[in-house]
This record gives C-alpha cells, structure tokens and sequence, in this order.
C-alpha cells in the first residue's frame, strides 16, 4: 500500500459514523482562503501554473473539480491526461480556460470585492459553451386564476431550536441516548475502484469496491476502526489521550490535530450538541429531497468555521441530507452525507445507510451499508492501546 492510499484510508475512516454529526474530510486541508506557515502557493508546488499561482496548493484538486463539473468534461478536455504531462499547453481549451478563469476573478474583484459569487457554473451549468438564450418555457409561471383573497399567505417555519429539538427527540431522546456508554458497528463500505491502471484504458468504477469497517465507540472518547481491505487490515483509534494508526507496512502516532478529530469521532452524544457545534443556525425555509420535505438550516460549523445547510424532515424529524462548503477562490466546493433506512437500536433511532457525494464522486464517493449496530456491549480499555510494535 502506497502513501496515497494510506491518506486516503485515513480520510475515509472519519466518515460516516452513526451518530457522528462533524464532517471530517481529511483529503484535503481545511481552506479559508489563506495560506498557512508551511503550505506553498500552486504555483510554488506545481509546473505551469500562470492565472492561480498565489492560490493555495490544497485547493488545486477542489478547483479542477468545480471547473470540470461546470462544464461536463473530463480531464482530458483540457490537459493531456498523463502521468506527468498535465502541465503541457498542448490544448487550446487550456488556454481558453486560464483566459476565462481571470475573467471570472476580474468581475468578482469589480463587482463582489473579489467573493466567488460569479464562477464558471454561473455560465456553463454542466455545458462546454454558455447557454445564451433562455429556452422556451424556462419564463413559464403558474396561472392566476384564483382571487387574491384565496391565495394562502406564507407557511410560518419553526425554530432552530424547534426543528434541532425535534430531531433530538426522533432520534430517541436526551435520556435515551445518553444511556449509551459504547457502540459497536459493522458496515460494508462501498468505494471507487481502479481498473486498468497503469495502461490508456485506466478508468475508475464508482463504488465498485467494497470494504469491511468494524468500529468500537467508549464514552467519553474512546475509538477504534478495524477496515478489512484487499491489501489487508487498517487499525485507527483513540484511546482517550493519544491517536494512532497501523497499516500493514507502519505504524505511527497521530499528532495533535488529527487525535483531536478523532476525539470528536468518538462522542457517542454528538447529535445532543448541535447547538454547541454551530453558530448562527438560521432556519433558510423549505427544501425537497426526493419526496420528503425537510426544513433547511443553514450554520457555520465551529470546528473550522465551514458553512453546512442541515436538512430535517417537517414530518418526522429526522436529519436526511447535510451539505457542507469548502471556500475556494473558484466557489464553494460542496460536500454532501445523505443518511437512509433509519432503525430503533436499543432505545435509539440510526441510520443503517450513509452516502457520501463530492464533484468528484467517482473518485471520492462512498456509501456505508451497516449490517450490525450494537450499543451497551463490553468492551475492554485495552482494545483501543495501540499495538505492540514488532521488532524487526
């Protein structure tokens, strides 16, 4: 197992859990539009950079996506897409491209003091060429017919506090779920899968690989993972004051920050505190999601100040979608969790089925289908030490 599978097997870890209510997305750093101490500009780190070289390098990848994705294309259709020859400039949609990237900044800077409110999706939305003329039927509205006595005034919407209490009591209530002292999980963990690599026929299945993810949860911080994969067994955990994870070529500890994200993983009473996990929870009105209605709220999340929009059902209570947006010099780069197939365990109401979606979700999408879920079982203190490293 390469590094880069390694950094990827950490980042999928974070995902997903049942009663994890922080998106963690350890692929890419956390950005707000500046660069850190030891992080180099794009164009420091990378060949032939020339309209986004003061960008920060960890936001390259997110940018190509959303460019990618606003115009329906590969990577192809731009770059000759070969290891080492993405710098070249031997496309003219490349240069067409940078010439439209400074177009993009230019009105931003003129219009918006320079925010991404204008980006390639404002233009292309999913097309090569920008749409010019609207199509017949997009100025349709409905037909007035009914007197304006009869037209119903807006629908009043509850309370953050309301709908977020609403939640907490779908879920099984404060009493119930602080009953829970540990949890154990069992999840079959679908992922994209490289075929042909190495050769021109390359190409990625999305979720077409499935993994096994056994997790162990003790209050009040203690966690571990256990992924079975094709190239054997991954451990990560926590057990209460240090972080460590063992691949079958290593084993190391975890510095500061990312203990510290794993000890937020392992709050078995997360979903009680999302009040204190956001701030300005703003209720944003009425949204569908397939055929049940939710009502949206929109926050920031206070662990590195992300904005999300959290979606509950108006009928249930219950959270089915949250979207969180990572702030690029392109736009926001949304990251999405859909959560499925709600089940009563021991006195708790929890998904048994989470989705991951990015832009790139044919690289990066997952889904985690549980098949066991178990809360209040024995677990030992020893299961999270880290293990005795073999001397060689």
């Amino acid at each position: 197992m390469n590094q880069k599978t390694i950094v990827y097997c950490e980042y999928v870890v974070i995902l997903g859990f049942v009663l994890v209510f922080l998106l963690v997305i350890w692929r890419e750093k956390t950005v707000q539009g500046q660069i850190g101490q030891n992080e180099k500009t794009a164009g420091q780190a990378r060949k032939n950079i020339q309209v986004l070289k003061e960008m920060p390098d960890s936001q390259l990848l997110p940018v190509m996506h959303q460019m990618r994705t606003a115009l329906g294309v590969r990577c192809d259709y731009c770059h000759i897409a070969e290891n080492d020859s993405y710098w070249r400039d031997d496309k003219p949609e490349k240069q067409i491209a940078r010439r439209m990237i400074q177009m993009t900044l230019d009105i931003n800077k003129a219009n918006y003091d320079g925010k991404p409110v204008v980006t390639c999706n404002t233009c292309h939305r999913g097309q090569t060429e920008p749409v010019p003329v609207p199509a017949i039927g997009q100025g349709a509205f409905a037909n007035t017919t009914k007197a304006d006595a009869d037209v119903k005034p807006n629908e009043s919407l509850p309370s953050a506090d309301q709908i977020i209490d609403k939640y907490i009591q779908a879920i099984g209530g404060k009493t119930a779920i602080e009953k829970i002292q540990t949890r154990y999980t069992k999840a079959l963990f679908q992922r994209s899968k490289l075929v042909n690599g190495g050769t021109p026929k390359a190409a990625v299945i999305n979720r077409g690989e499935t993994w096994t993810i056994e997790t162990f949860l003790k209050t009040p911080d203690k966690f571990l993972t256990v992924i079975t994969s094709p190239e054997g067994v991954i451990l990560q955990g926590y057990n209460g004051s240090d972080g460590w994870i063992k691949t079958p070529q290593e084993q190391h500890a975890l510095n500061a920050a990312e203990a510290e994200r794993l000890k937020r993983q392992a709050d078995l009473f997360a979903d009680l505190k999302i009040k204190e996990r956001f701030s300005a929870l703003t209720v944003a009105g009425k949204e569908k999601i397939g055929s049940r209605e939710t009502y949206v709220i929109e926050t920031v999340r206070l662990s590195d100040m992300k904005t999300e929009k959290l979606f509950f059902d108006t009928k249930n209570g219950l959270l089915l979608r949250r979207t969180a947006f990572t702030e690029t010099v392109l736009g926001a780069n949304p990251e999405q969790i859909d959560y499925e197939d709600y089940r009563n365990v021991n006195g708790a109401t929890v998904p048994f089925k989470i989705r991951v979606s990015y832009l790139d979700d044919n690289h990066f999408g997952t889904t985690r289908s549980f098949i066991e879920i178990k809360s209040n079982i024995s677990i030992n203190d020893d299961k999270f030490k880290p293990p005795v490293e073999q001397k060689k």
